[in-house]
Protein backbone atom coordinates (compact mmCIF):
# COMPACT_ATOMS: atom_id res chain seq x y z
CA UNK A 1 0.00 0.00 0.00
CA UNK A 2 3.01 2.27 -0.32
CA UNK A 3 3.66 2.51 3.43
CA UNK A 4 6.44 1.15 5.67
CA UNK A 5 5.63 -2.31 7.02
CA UNK A 6 6.25 -0.96 10.49
CA UNK A 7 2.96 0.94 10.19
CA UNK A 8 1.03 -2.32 10.06
CA UNK A 9 2.97 -3.71 13.01
CA UNK A 10 1.88 -0.65 15.03
CA UNK A 11 -1.64 -1.12 13.63
CA UNK A 12 -1.76 -4.64 15.11
CA UNK A 13 -0.31 -3.58 18.47
CA UNK A 14 -2.83 -0.73 18.81
CA UNK A 15 -5.64 -3.05 17.68
CA UNK A 16 -4.93 -5.49 20.50
CA UNK A 17 -4.51 -2.74 23.10
CA UNK A 18 -7.88 -1.25 22.12
CA UNK A 19 -9.34 -4.78 22.17
CA UNK A 20 -8.35 -5.07 25.82
CA UNK A 21 -9.41 -1.53 26.81
CA UNK A 22 -12.83 -1.54 25.16
CA UNK A 23 -13.46 -5.13 26.20
CA UNK A 24 -12.96 -4.04 29.81
CA UNK A 25 -15.02 -0.88 29.26
CA UNK A 26 -17.98 -2.85 27.92
CA UNK A 27 -18.09 -5.20 30.93
CA UNK A 28 -17.21 -2.91 33.83
CA UNK A 29 -20.54 -1.38 34.88
CA UNK A 30 -22.54 -4.50 34.00
CA UNK A 31 -20.31 -6.65 36.23
CA UNK A 32 -20.54 -4.16 39.09
CA UNK A 33 -24.35 -3.84 39.10
CA UNK A 34 -25.35 -7.46 38.47
CA UNK A 35 -26.53 -9.43 41.48
CA UNK A 36 -23.87 -11.04 43.63
CA UNK A 37 -25.70 -14.39 43.55
CA UNK A 38 -26.43 -16.88 40.80
CA UNK A 39 -24.36 -18.70 38.20
CA UNK A 40 -22.52 -15.55 37.05
CA UNK A 41 -22.36 -13.32 40.12
CA UNK A 42 -21.52 -9.66 39.87
CA UNK A 43 -20.94 -7.27 42.74
CA UNK A 44 -24.46 -6.00 43.39
CA UNK A 45 -23.43 -2.33 43.37
CA UNK A 46 -25.86 0.50 42.77
CA UNK A 47 -25.79 2.19 39.36
CA UNK A 48 -24.56 5.35 41.06
CA UNK A 49 -21.49 3.68 42.57
CA UNK A 50 -20.75 1.75 39.37
CA UNK A 51 -21.04 4.90 37.23
CA UNK A 52 -18.77 6.87 39.53
CA UNK A 53 -16.08 4.17 39.37
CA UNK A 54 -16.52 3.99 35.59
CA UNK A 55 -16.05 7.77 35.37
CA UNK A 56 -12.82 7.67 37.35
CA UNK A 57 -11.52 4.69 35.37
CA UNK A 58 -12.14 6.13 31.90
CA UNK A 59 -11.21 9.65 32.96
CA UNK A 60 -7.85 8.68 34.43
CA UNK A 61 -7.15 6.55 31.36
CA UNK A 62 -7.11 9.86 29.45
CA UNK A 63 -5.29 11.88 32.13
CA UNK A 64 -2.27 9.68 32.84
CA UNK A 65 -1.01 9.67 29.22
CA UNK A 66 -0.01 13.30 29.84
CA UNK A 67 2.41 12.01 32.49
CA UNK A 68 3.39 8.98 30.43
CA UNK A 69 4.29 11.16 27.46
CA UNK A 70 6.66 13.23 29.60
CA UNK A 71 8.31 10.07 30.98
CA UNK A 72 8.77 8.67 27.46
CA UNK A 73 10.28 11.94 26.17
CA UNK A 74 12.63 12.53 29.09
CA UNK A 75 13.66 9.09 30.29
CA UNK A 76 12.82 5.90 28.39
CA UNK A 77 11.73 6.63 24.81
CA UNK A 78 8.54 5.52 23.10
CA UNK A 79 9.64 1.91 22.48
CA UNK A 80 10.30 1.10 26.13
CA UNK A 81 7.22 3.06 27.19
CA UNK A 82 5.06 0.92 24.90
CA UNK A 83 6.55 -2.31 26.28
CA UNK A 84 6.06 -1.14 29.88
CA UNK A 85 2.48 -0.14 29.12
CA UNK A 86 1.69 -3.48 27.48
CA UNK A 87 3.13 -5.49 30.38
CA UNK A 88 1.33 -3.44 33.04
CA UNK A 89 -2.01 -3.50 31.18
CA UNK A 90 -1.77 -7.29 30.78
CA UNK A 91 -0.99 -7.63 34.50
CA UNK A 92 -4.06 -5.52 35.24
CA UNK A 93 -6.36 -7.78 33.25
CA UNK A 94 -4.85 -10.85 34.91
CA UNK A 95 -5.62 -9.27 38.31
CA UNK A 96 -9.21 -8.68 37.20
CA UNK A 97 -9.50 -12.35 36.21
CA UNK A 98 -7.94 -13.56 39.49
CA UNK A 99 -10.46 -11.51 41.49
CA UNK A 100 -13.15 -13.97 40.33
CA UNK A 101 -11.52 -17.13 41.71
CA UNK A 102 -13.00 -18.99 44.69
CA UNK A 103 -14.10 -16.90 47.65
CA UNK A 104 -12.62 -13.74 46.11
CA UNK A 105 -15.69 -13.40 43.89
CA UNK A 106 -17.82 -12.38 46.90
CA UNK A 107 -15.30 -10.86 49.33
CA UNK A 108 -13.99 -7.34 49.84
CA UNK A 109 -10.48 -8.75 49.37
CA UNK A 110 -11.50 -9.90 45.89
CA UNK A 111 -12.92 -6.47 45.13
CA UNK A 112 -9.64 -4.93 46.30
CA UNK A 113 -7.77 -7.18 43.86
CA UNK A 114 -10.21 -5.99 41.18
CA UNK A 115 -9.46 -2.35 42.04
CA UNK A 116 -5.74 -3.10 41.83
CA UNK A 117 -6.33 -4.50 38.35
CA UNK A 118 -8.13 -1.32 37.29
CA UNK A 119 -5.28 0.80 38.66
CA UNK A 120 -2.71 -1.27 36.75
CA UNK A 121 -4.65 -0.80 33.49
CA UNK A 122 -4.87 2.96 34.06
CA UNK A 123 -1.13 3.29 34.76
CA UNK A 124 -0.28 1.01 31.84
CA UNK A 125 -2.50 3.01 29.51
CA UNK A 126 -0.65 6.13 30.67
CA UNK A 127 2.58 4.61 29.35
CA UNK A 128 1.07 3.06 26.21
CA UNK A 129 -1.42 5.58 24.83
CA UNK A 130 0.86 8.56 24.03
CA UNK A 131 3.63 6.50 22.43
CA UNK A 132 2.07 4.56 19.56
CA UNK A 133 0.86 7.62 17.66
CA UNK A 134 4.27 9.22 18.08
CA UNK A 135 5.96 6.13 16.62
CA UNK A 136 3.62 6.23 13.62
CA UNK A 137 4.73 9.82 13.02
CA UNK A 138 8.39 8.82 13.39
CA UNK A 139 8.06 6.54 10.34
CA UNK A 140 7.61 9.56 8.04
CA UNK A 141 9.31 12.86 7.33
CA UNK A 142 7.32 15.97 8.30
CA UNK A 143 6.52 16.80 4.69
CA UNK A 144 5.78 13.21 3.61
CA UNK A 145 2.40 13.23 1.83
CA UNK A 146 1.70 9.71 3.14
CA UNK A 147 1.34 10.90 6.76
CA UNK A 148 -2.40 11.58 6.66
CA UNK A 149 -3.08 8.23 5.00
CA UNK A 150 -0.91 6.50 7.58
CA UNK A 151 -2.90 7.92 10.48
CA UNK A 152 -6.15 6.96 8.74
CA UNK A 153 -4.93 3.35 8.49
CA UNK A 154 -3.77 3.48 12.12
CA UNK A 155 -7.16 4.87 13.21
CA UNK A 156 -8.79 1.86 11.56
CA UNK A 157 -6.66 -0.36 13.83
CA UNK A 158 -8.13 1.32 16.88
CA UNK A 159 -11.64 0.64 15.68
CA UNK A 160 -11.01 -2.93 14.50
CA UNK A 161 -9.89 -3.75 18.05
CA UNK A 162 -12.86 -1.93 19.55
CA UNK A 163 -15.21 -3.74 17.14
CA UNK A 164 -14.13 -7.33 17.79
CA UNK A 165 -13.67 -7.06 21.58
CA UNK A 166 -17.39 -7.15 22.45
CA UNK A 167 -17.87 -10.41 20.54
CA UNK A 168 -15.07 -12.06 22.52
CA UNK A 169 -14.79 -10.32 25.91
CA UNK A 170 -18.45 -9.35 26.09
CA UNK A 171 -19.80 -12.76 25.12
CA UNK A 172 -17.49 -14.62 27.50
CA UNK A 173 -18.23 -12.16 30.31
CA UNK A 174 -22.02 -12.21 30.00
CA UNK A 175 -22.58 -15.82 28.92
CA UNK A 176 -19.77 -17.76 30.67
CA UNK A 177 -18.39 -15.67 33.50
CA UNK A 178 -17.39 -12.03 33.98
CA UNK A 179 -13.81 -12.90 34.80
CA UNK A 180 -13.42 -15.00 31.66
CA UNK A 181 -14.17 -11.80 29.77
CA UNK A 182 -11.58 -9.88 31.76
CA UNK A 183 -9.03 -12.65 31.22
CA UNK A 184 -9.61 -12.71 27.46
CA UNK A 185 -8.71 -9.03 27.37
CA UNK A 186 -5.35 -9.98 28.92
CA UNK A 187 -4.80 -12.52 26.11
CA UNK A 188 -5.37 -9.75 23.55
CA UNK A 189 -2.83 -7.48 25.21
CA UNK A 190 -0.22 -10.25 25.45
CA UNK A 191 -0.74 -11.11 21.77
CA UNK A 192 -0.14 -7.48 20.89
CA UNK A 193 3.05 -7.35 22.97
CA UNK A 194 4.53 -10.53 21.44
CA UNK A 195 3.64 -9.33 17.94
CA UNK A 196 5.44 -6.07 18.61
CA UNK A 197 8.56 -7.64 20.17
CA UNK A 198 8.93 -10.09 17.28
CA UNK A 199 8.43 -7.49 14.56
CA UNK A 200 10.19 -4.47 16.07
CA UNK A 201 13.80 -5.45 15.21
CA UNK A 202 12.78 -6.12 11.59
CA UNK A 203 10.24 -3.42 10.76
CA UNK A 204 10.87 -0.55 13.22
CA UNK A 205 14.59 -0.86 14.04
CA UNK A 206 15.65 2.47 15.63
CA UNK A 207 12.14 3.96 15.79
CA UNK A 208 11.25 4.89 19.36
CA UNK A 209 14.79 4.58 20.71
CA UNK A 210 15.40 6.04 24.20
CA UNK A 211 17.18 9.38 24.68
CA UNK A 212 20.96 9.18 24.26
CA UNK A 213 22.89 8.25 27.35
CA UNK A 214 19.85 7.26 29.41
CA UNK A 215 20.05 3.95 31.32
CA UNK A 216 17.18 1.45 31.09
CA UNK A 217 14.72 2.56 33.76
CA UNK A 218 11.98 0.24 32.47
CA UNK A 219 12.02 -2.30 35.36
CA UNK A 220 11.70 0.53 37.85
CA UNK A 221 8.62 1.95 36.12
CA UNK A 222 6.99 -1.51 36.07
CA UNK A 223 7.76 -1.87 39.79
CA UNK A 224 6.39 1.62 40.44
CA UNK A 225 3.15 0.69 38.63
CA UNK A 226 2.74 -2.40 40.83
CA UNK A 227 3.46 -0.47 44.05
CA UNK A 228 1.07 2.38 43.16
CA UNK A 229 -1.70 -0.03 42.18
CA UNK A 230 -1.22 -2.15 45.30
CA UNK A 231 -1.38 1.01 47.42
CA UNK A 232 -4.67 2.00 45.76
CA UNK A 233 -6.04 -1.51 46.46
CA UNK A 234 -5.00 -1.34 50.13
CA UNK A 235 -6.60 2.09 50.52
CA UNK A 236 -9.81 0.71 49.05
CA UNK A 237 -9.71 -2.30 51.38
CA UNK A 238 -9.18 0.01 54.35
CA UNK A 239 -12.26 2.05 53.39
CA UNK A 240 -10.34 5.21 52.53
CA UNK A 241 -12.33 5.97 49.37
CA UNK A 242 -15.63 5.36 51.17
CA UNK A 243 -14.53 7.90 53.80
CA UNK A 244 -13.62 10.39 51.06
CA UNK A 245 -17.05 9.88 49.48
CA UNK A 246 -18.80 10.52 52.79
CA UNK A 247 -16.80 13.70 53.31
CA UNK A 248 -17.71 14.79 49.79
CA UNK A 249 -21.40 14.11 50.48
CA UNK A 250 -21.18 16.21 53.65
CA UNK A 251 -19.64 19.10 51.73
CA UNK A 252 -22.22 18.78 48.95
CA UNK A 253 -24.96 18.90 51.56
CA UNK A 254 -23.89 22.33 52.81
CA UNK A 255 -24.43 25.78 51.38
CA UNK A 256 -20.70 25.81 50.57
CA UNK A 257 -21.29 23.22 47.81
CA UNK A 258 -22.54 25.78 45.32
CA UNK A 259 -19.39 27.86 45.73
CA UNK A 260 -17.09 25.11 44.45
CA UNK A 261 -18.19 24.97 40.77
CA UNK A 262 -18.48 28.77 40.69
CA UNK A 263 -14.95 29.10 42.09
CA UNK A 264 -13.51 26.56 39.65
CA UNK A 265 -15.22 28.31 36.73
CA UNK A 266 -13.88 31.69 37.85
CA UNK A 267 -10.32 30.33 38.12
CA UNK A 268 -10.52 28.77 34.63
CA UNK A 269 -11.82 32.03 33.11
CA UNK A 270 -9.15 34.17 34.79
CA UNK A 271 -6.34 31.76 33.84
CA UNK A 272 -7.58 31.58 30.23
CA UNK A 273 -7.74 35.37 29.94
CA UNK A 274 -4.21 35.76 31.33
CA UNK A 275 -2.87 32.97 29.11
CA UNK A 276 -4.40 34.52 25.97
CA UNK A 277 -3.11 37.97 26.89
CA UNK A 278 0.47 36.66 27.15
CA UNK A 279 0.45 35.54 23.50
CA UNK A 280 1.61 37.62 20.54
CA UNK A 281 -1.06 39.82 18.97
CA UNK A 282 -1.64 37.52 15.97
CA UNK A 283 -1.80 34.42 18.20
CA UNK A 284 -4.40 35.66 20.68
CA UNK A 285 -7.46 35.05 18.52
CA UNK A 286 -6.54 31.48 17.46
CA UNK A 287 -5.52 30.59 21.03
CA UNK A 288 -8.83 31.90 22.38
CA UNK A 289 -10.71 29.85 19.76
CA UNK A 290 -8.87 26.66 20.68
CA UNK A 291 -9.64 27.13 24.39
CA UNK A 292 -13.33 27.70 23.62
CA UNK A 293 -13.41 24.69 21.32
CA UNK A 294 -11.91 22.58 24.12
CA UNK A 295 -14.91 23.47 26.32
CA UNK A 296 -17.38 22.42 23.64
CA UNK A 297 -15.29 19.30 22.99
CA UNK A 298 -15.84 18.34 26.64
CA UNK A 299 -19.59 18.89 26.21
CA UNK A 300 -19.61 16.49 23.27
CA UNK A 301 -17.66 13.71 24.98
CA UNK A 302 -19.63 14.01 28.22
CA UNK A 303 -22.74 13.04 26.23
CA UNK A 304 -20.98 10.60 23.91
CA UNK A 305 -19.25 8.60 26.66
CA UNK A 306 -22.57 7.57 28.22
CA UNK A 307 -22.10 4.60 25.88
CA UNK A 308 -20.24 2.65 28.56
CA UNK A 309 -22.51 3.62 31.48
CA UNK A 310 -26.14 4.77 31.16
CA UNK A 311 -26.60 3.52 27.58
CA UNK A 312 -24.99 0.23 28.61
CA UNK A 313 -27.49 -0.07 31.48
CA UNK A 314 -30.34 0.59 29.05
CA UNK A 315 -29.08 -2.10 26.68
CA UNK A 316 -28.82 -4.60 29.53
CA UNK A 317 -32.10 -3.93 31.34
CA UNK A 318 -34.57 -2.18 29.05
CA UNK A 319 -33.80 -3.42 25.52
CA UNK A 320 -35.39 -6.49 23.97
CA UNK A 321 -32.35 -8.42 22.73
CA UNK A 322 -34.05 -11.72 21.87
CA UNK A 323 -33.39 -12.88 18.30
CA UNK A 324 -34.67 -15.96 16.47
CA UNK A 325 -31.78 -17.78 14.77
CA UNK A 326 -32.43 -20.55 12.20
CA UNK A 327 -30.15 -23.18 13.75
CA UNK A 328 -30.46 -22.20 17.41
CA UNK A 329 -33.94 -20.79 17.90
CA UNK A 330 -34.60 -17.99 20.38
CA UNK A 331 -31.32 -16.44 21.57
CA UNK A 332 -30.58 -13.35 23.66
CA UNK A 333 -27.86 -11.15 22.23
CA UNK A 334 -25.32 -9.95 24.83
CA UNK A 335 -25.84 -6.30 25.83
CA UNK A 336 -22.14 -5.60 25.29
CA UNK A 337 -22.51 -6.20 21.54
CA UNK A 338 -24.00 -2.72 21.20
CA UNK A 339 -20.52 -1.39 22.04
CA UNK A 340 -19.36 -2.63 18.62
CA UNK A 341 -21.82 -0.46 16.67
CA UNK A 342 -19.74 2.71 16.96
CA UNK A 343 -16.38 1.23 15.80
CA UNK A 344 -18.09 -0.65 12.96
CA UNK A 345 -19.66 2.56 11.69
CA UNK A 346 -16.33 4.39 11.98
CA UNK A 347 -14.66 1.69 9.89
CA UNK A 348 -17.44 2.07 7.30
CA UNK A 349 -17.85 5.85 7.32
CA UNK A 350 -14.33 6.97 8.30
CA UNK A 351 -12.92 6.75 4.76
CA UNK A 352 -16.08 8.45 3.43
CA UNK A 353 -15.60 11.44 5.73
CA UNK A 354 -11.86 11.49 5.02
CA UNK A 355 -12.70 11.92 1.33
CA UNK A 356 -15.67 14.22 1.97
CA UNK A 357 -13.78 17.13 3.55
CA UNK A 358 -11.23 17.54 0.69
CA UNK A 359 -14.02 17.25 -1.88
CA UNK A 360 -16.04 19.96 -0.12
CA UNK A 361 -12.88 22.09 0.09
CA UNK A 362 -12.39 21.84 -3.68
CA UNK A 363 -16.01 22.98 -4.11
CA UNK A 364 -15.49 25.82 -1.57
CA UNK A 365 -18.15 24.18 0.62
CA UNK A 366 -16.00 22.76 3.41
CA UNK A 367 -17.57 23.78 6.76
CA UNK A 368 -15.38 25.80 9.09
CA UNK A 369 -14.13 24.12 12.26
CA UNK A 370 -16.71 25.95 14.44
CA UNK A 371 -19.42 24.67 12.11
CA UNK A 372 -18.12 21.09 12.35
CA UNK A 373 -18.16 21.29 16.15
CA UNK A 374 -21.71 22.67 16.05
CA UNK A 375 -22.82 19.85 13.73
CA UNK A 376 -21.25 17.26 16.06
CA UNK A 377 -23.08 18.66 19.09
CA UNK A 378 -26.38 18.81 17.22
CA UNK A 379 -25.93 15.20 16.07
CA UNK A 380 -25.15 13.86 19.54
CA UNK A 381 -28.18 15.75 20.89
CA UNK A 382 -30.39 14.43 18.09
CA UNK A 383 -29.18 10.91 18.88
CA UNK A 384 -30.56 11.23 22.40
CA UNK A 385 -34.00 12.07 21.01
CA UNK A 386 -34.18 8.41 19.98
CA UNK A 387 -33.21 7.41 23.51
CA UNK A 388 -35.97 9.60 24.96
CA UNK A 389 -38.53 7.82 22.77
CA UNK A 390 -37.01 4.40 23.52
CA UNK A 391 -37.07 5.09 27.26
CA UNK A 392 -40.73 6.11 27.08
CA UNK A 393 -41.50 2.76 25.44
CA UNK A 394 -39.52 0.81 28.07
CA UNK A 395 -41.81 1.40 31.06
CA UNK A 396 -42.21 -1.03 33.99
CA UNK A 397 -45.63 -2.09 32.72
CA UNK A 398 -44.79 -2.27 29.01
CA UNK A 399 -42.55 -4.39 26.85
CA UNK A 400 -38.88 -3.53 26.56
CA UNK A 401 -37.72 -1.14 23.87
CA UNK A 402 -36.59 -2.49 20.53
CA UNK A 403 -32.95 -2.47 19.49
CA UNK A 404 -33.66 0.21 16.88
CA UNK A 405 -33.50 3.04 19.41
CA UNK A 406 -29.96 2.28 20.57
CA UNK A 407 -28.80 1.59 17.01
CA UNK A 408 -30.19 4.93 15.80
CA UNK A 409 -28.57 6.75 18.73
CA UNK A 410 -25.16 5.20 18.14
CA UNK A 411 -25.37 5.95 14.41
CA UNK A 412 -25.94 9.68 14.93
CA UNK A 413 -23.32 9.78 17.69
CA UNK A 414 -20.75 8.19 15.37
CA UNK A 415 -21.45 10.73 12.64
CA UNK A 416 -20.93 13.44 15.23
CA UNK A 417 -17.67 11.86 16.35
CA UNK A 418 -16.37 11.89 12.78
CA UNK A 419 -17.15 15.61 12.60
CA UNK A 420 -15.33 16.58 15.80
CA UNK A 421 -12.64 14.05 16.70
CA UNK A 422 -10.21 13.76 13.75
CA UNK A 423 -10.96 17.28 12.52
CA UNK A 424 -10.47 18.76 16.00
CA UNK A 425 -7.03 17.23 16.45
CA UNK A 426 -6.00 18.40 13.00
CA UNK A 427 -7.36 21.88 13.72
CA UNK A 428 -5.30 22.29 16.90
CA UNK A 429 -2.09 21.40 15.05
CA UNK A 430 -2.90 23.99 12.33
CA UNK A 431 -4.24 26.89 14.36
CA UNK A 432 -2.10 26.78 17.51
CA UNK A 433 1.07 28.87 17.80
CA UNK A 434 4.00 26.59 16.92
CA UNK A 435 5.57 26.79 20.37
CA UNK A 436 2.24 25.86 22.05
CA UNK A 437 1.05 22.96 19.88
CA UNK A 438 2.00 20.21 22.35
CA UNK A 439 0.71 22.16 25.34
CA UNK A 440 -2.67 22.92 23.76
CA UNK A 441 -2.95 19.35 22.49
CA UNK A 442 -2.41 18.20 26.07
CA UNK A 443 -5.23 20.46 27.27
CA UNK A 444 -7.42 19.12 24.46
CA UNK A 445 -6.91 15.59 25.83
CA UNK A 446 -7.32 16.91 29.38
CA UNK A 447 -10.87 17.88 28.38
CA UNK A 448 -11.48 14.17 27.67
CA UNK A 449 -10.54 13.40 31.29
CA UNK A 450 -13.00 16.02 32.54
CA UNK A 451 -15.71 14.78 30.17
CA UNK A 452 -15.31 11.13 31.16
CA UNK A 453 -15.24 11.87 34.88
CA UNK A 454 -18.26 14.19 34.71
CA UNK A 455 -19.98 11.68 32.42
CA UNK A 456 -19.71 9.07 35.16
CA UNK A 457 -20.95 11.57 37.76
CA UNK A 458 -23.98 12.44 35.61
CA UNK A 459 -24.71 8.77 34.88
CA UNK A 460 -24.72 8.17 38.66
CA UNK A 461 -27.92 10.25 38.86
CA UNK A 462 -29.92 8.02 36.53
CA UNK A 463 -31.77 6.14 39.29
CA UNK A 464 -32.55 9.33 41.24
CA UNK A 465 -33.99 10.95 38.12
CA UNK A 466 -35.88 7.79 37.18
CA UNK A 467 -37.48 7.63 40.64
CA UNK A 468 -38.27 11.36 40.76
CA UNK A 469 -35.76 12.19 43.52
CA UNK A 470 -34.20 15.03 41.48
CA UNK A 471 -36.33 17.89 40.15
CA UNK A 472 -35.29 19.02 36.68
CA UNK A 473 -36.16 22.52 35.50
CA UNK A 474 -38.67 21.40 32.88
CA UNK A 475 -40.79 19.58 35.47
CA UNK A 476 -42.77 22.81 35.96
CA UNK A 477 -44.14 22.30 32.43
CA UNK A 478 -44.02 18.54 31.81
CA UNK A 479 -42.51 15.28 33.04
CA UNK A 480 -41.80 12.33 30.77
CA UNK A 481 -41.15 9.78 33.50
CA UNK A 482 -38.64 6.94 33.85
CA UNK A 483 -35.26 7.33 32.18
CA UNK A 484 -36.69 9.53 29.42
CA UNK A 485 -36.05 12.64 31.53
CA UNK A 486 -32.45 11.55 32.09
CA UNK A 487 -31.76 11.26 28.35
CA UNK A 488 -33.65 14.51 27.69
CA UNK A 489 -30.88 16.28 29.67
CA UNK A 490 -28.43 15.43 26.91
CA UNK A 491 -30.84 16.48 24.17
CA UNK A 492 -31.20 19.92 25.74
CA UNK A 493 -27.56 20.45 26.79
CA UNK A 494 -25.98 19.20 23.54
CA UNK A 495 -28.34 20.98 21.16
CA UNK A 496 -28.09 24.19 23.20
CA UNK A 497 -24.30 24.03 23.04
CA UNK A 498 -24.49 23.35 19.28
CA UNK A 499 -26.75 26.37 18.70
CA UNK A 500 -24.40 28.58 20.75
CA UNK A 501 -21.46 27.53 18.56
CA UNK A 502 -23.53 28.20 15.43
CA UNK A 503 -24.33 31.72 16.63
CA UNK A 504 -20.68 32.33 17.53
CA UNK A 505 -19.30 30.95 14.24
CA UNK A 506 -18.90 34.29 12.36
CA UNK A 507 -17.07 35.82 15.32
CA UNK A 508 -14.88 32.72 15.83
CA UNK A 509 -13.90 32.70 12.15
CA UNK A 510 -12.74 36.31 12.45
CA UNK A 511 -10.66 35.43 15.53
CA UNK A 512 -8.89 32.65 13.65
CA UNK A 513 -7.33 35.10 11.16
CA UNK A 514 -7.57 32.51 8.39
CA UNK A 515 -5.54 29.82 10.22
CA UNK A 516 -8.07 27.11 9.44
Amino acid sequence: MGHPRGLFLLFLVEMWERFSYYGMRALLVLYLVHESAGLNPGRGWSKADASNLYGWYTGLAYLLPLVGGIIADKFIGTHRSMVIGSIVIAMGHVALAISGFGSLVHSELGMSVFVMGLALIIVGTGHFKPTVSVMVGQLYARDDPRRDGAFTIFYMGINVGAFICAFVCGTLGEKIGWHWGFGSAAVGMILGLFTYLLGKPVYLKDVGSPPDGKPNYSPWFVLAAIIISAAVAMLYYAGFFTWIERCSDLVCGTSFAGVIPIGVTAVVIVWSACFIRRQAQDDRGPTACILMFIIFNAFFWLAFEQAGSSLNFFADEKTNRWITLPAIGLWEMPATWFQSVNPLLIILFGPVFAALWPWLARCNRNPSQPMKIAIALLLVGAGYIFMVVGAMKATPVAAKAGMFWLLATYTLHTLGELCISPTGLSFVTRAAPVRLVSFLMGIWFLSSFVANKLGGTVAAQIEKIEHGQINLFWYRWFKLGGQADFFLMFVISSITAGVIVLLMTPWLKRLLHGRE
